[in-house]
């Protein structure tokens, strides 16, 4: 052997040489599937820079030797070349371990049987021709080598079908990389079927790895100069897979024909395949597919679903599907989970109805009575109001402050609880004794009123809750009893166990509640209606209890007959007598 001395060695030596440095610099300073084509860079240099020491021996066992390195690269070739297509395409989870070790699989049983030579597999007969201007290798190809020549085409086919049905929908940039890769992957197989077909120069020479170098030098300048492929497509199916969104698409029957895993996660997992399932099947009462076959073009709308006891909300985008951009064929149903935004847009209406009540509230209830207190001082002062006159103003004097008081007390509550101040401090406390200072500051509303206030909770009757927001329970439901109770009706505070809870109760022989506003006593939050003397109210109270009562895990009711009487009820659970024994 020695150095190359005629052209075609010498011009592979050369492009060889500096195709792998174009190799090692792409694998080096690029990532990805871009690396694997600098795999297949250095793969044809191998081949190109042996190939010009084997133009340039001229005795057997030299152009043998120097063909064993040849098939470093030419056994590896088709293997590159389809990991690369598989990485550029978003097919990675097909690169397993095992996935790899099938795509290696006949290279290295190629290279087993060329470089030892078994049984003649790979080549049958090797030669030197000196019939040409330099010595060249006649080759006989053993059977294996058939076998190699078809996972080479194979390889290269199987390639070519991946990109064009991945990106025959490509745009812009991506369709022209498409173009690249396969114009210049087609280029040096095509070269290689003419050596098959035995159309060489000097009858022997292949010019295929001069066909290689020149396409994966092209492209390696283009990958490190121009950043050929600086953008890399990414698999559909994962972005699809990664929406937050689901996605549903139908047929022109309405038929499911695919859905996304978030789709599947929105429904549940109710069934093991939704495939050939009528949309309308998953979304009763909602005529997803009516309105689909209605809209023409692009449209929204909101649709709610009953799942597992609770409602949620979805907005829906319809998009049809055209073949031929003229005959319809399905549509695609986008679904997006709004049920918190919707949630929160609720809350938000309710806090501004609240709100306008509450402005209504200061302005007029709470306003009025300082008005009229403010009046009756300035006519005391000024001398216009006799003493006789003061005392007979008194008992309504006293009812406006004491309406006043509570008003006050309700709207520090409801701003402490809105606030988040409203911190719940559970402690076990004697029913009883609460229920017996209610007596004690409603004695003498319930005495002008003519009305009896009973405690039947028994003594030691223990509850487990916040002590202060229970008292501002019980108060505000003895006061709406004091207040729909006509002269020498009673009013009844208990407390009985049921199931491991209390249910504590405050119960009138007043008028009653009619069945239209019972319905809207807790519904509407902040319902009121005048007293038996015209007394007024805000509603503000039974909101609070409400909400205390739930804060406490407990729950409030009513019950009432018109005429006969009202009963309000609340649960809470059992305190423990922490009261010290006397012995």
């Amino acid at each position: 052997m020695h150095l190359p001395d005629n052209i075609f060695a010498l011009t592979l030596l050369i492009t060889g040489l500096v195709s792998f440095g174009v190799g090692i610099a792409v694998f080096q300073k690029l990532g990805g599937a871009v690396r694997w084509f600098g795999s297949i860079i250095l793969a044809t240099a191998i081949w190109a820079i042996t190939y010009s020491f084997e133009l340039s021996s001229n005795n057997l066992q030299t152009m043998v030797m120097f063909t064993h390195l040849e098939y470093i690269g030419v056994a590896t070739l088709p293997s590159l070349w389809i990991i690369f297509v598989m990485r550029f395409t978003g097919r990675e989870n097909w690169l397993s371990i095992w996935g790899m070790a099938l795509i290696f699989l006949e290279p290295a049983l190629t290279l087993i049987f060329k470089w030892t030579g078994a049984w003649g597999l790979q080549y049958a007969t090797v030669k030197v021709a000196n019939n040409g201007p330099f010595p060249l290798l006649d080759i006989t190809p053993g059977w294996w080598y058939r076998v190699h020549t078809l996972f080479f085409y194979a390889m290269l086919a199987w390639g070519f079908w991946m990109i064009v049905a991945k990106f025959k929908k490509a745009e812009g940039i991506l369709r022209r990389q498409n173009r690249i890769i396969l114009v210049g992957a087609m280029f040096p197989w095509v070269v290689n079927l003419i050596y098959l077909l035995h159309i060489r120069p000097f009858k022997y020479l292949d010019l295929t790895p001069f066909a290689f170098i020149a396409t994966s030098l092209v492209i390696g300048v283009g990958l490190l100069r121009f950043r050929l492929f600086d953008i890399v497509p990414i698999a559909r199916e994962k972005i699809i897979e990664a929406l937050q969104e689901g996605i549903l698409v139908t047929d022109l029957n309405g038929m499911i024909i695919d859905l996304n895993p978030r789709m599947k996660k929105l429904l549940d997992a109710q069934r093991a395949s939704y495939i050939g399932n009528h949309i309308d099947e998953l979304f009763i009462d909602m005529d997803l597919f009516k309105q689909a076959e209605n809209w023409p073009e692009n449209y929204q709308l909101e649709i709610s679903r009953k799942e597992q006891e609770q409602t949620r909300f979805y907005a829906v985008t319809v998009t049809p599907l055209f073949e031929k951009r003229t005959i319809y064929s399905g549509n695609v149903f986008l679904f997006r989970d709004i049920t918190e935004r919707k949630q929160n847009e609720q809350k938000l209406e309710e806090l501004n109805q609240l709100k306008d009540r509450l402005f209504s509230i200061i302005a007029h209830d709470l306003r009025t009575p300082m008005i009229n207190l403010g009046d009756m001082i300035y006519l005391i002062e000024s001398g216009d109001l006799s003493q006789a006159e003061f005392v007979s103003m008194l008992p309504e004097l006293s009812r406006n402050i004491t309406y006043t008081s509570g008003l006050v007390d309700n709207l520090l509550f409801w701003a402490k609880s809105q606030l988040g101040g409203a911190t719940i401090n559970p402690v076990s406390f004697d029913l009883y004794l609460a229920a017996e200072h209610l007596l004690g500051l409603f004695q003498r509303s319930a005495d002008e009123k003519e009305v009896v206030i009973h405690n039947q909770v028994k003594e030691l009757t223990f509850a487990y809750a916040d002590e202060d927001m229970i008292q501002a329970v019980l108060r505000n439901l003895v006061n709406n009893a004091i207040k729909f109770c006509r002269s020498g009706d009673y009013i009844y505070i208990k407390a009985e166990m049921s199931n491991s809870e209390l249910i504590i109760s405050v119960e009138d022989t007043g008028v009653g509640i009619s069945k239209e506003n019972l319905t809207r006593i807790f519904a509407l939050g902040n319902f009121t209606t005048r007293g038996t003397v015209n007394e007024q109210g805000t509603g503000l109270g039974l909101m609070l209890c409400q909400e205390f009562v739930e804060k406490n895990k407990g729950h409030i009711g009513v019950e009432s007959v018109p005429g006969k009487g009202s009963r309000f009820y609340f649960t809470l659970p059992v305190g423990i007598n922490t009261s010290p024994v006397l012995v």
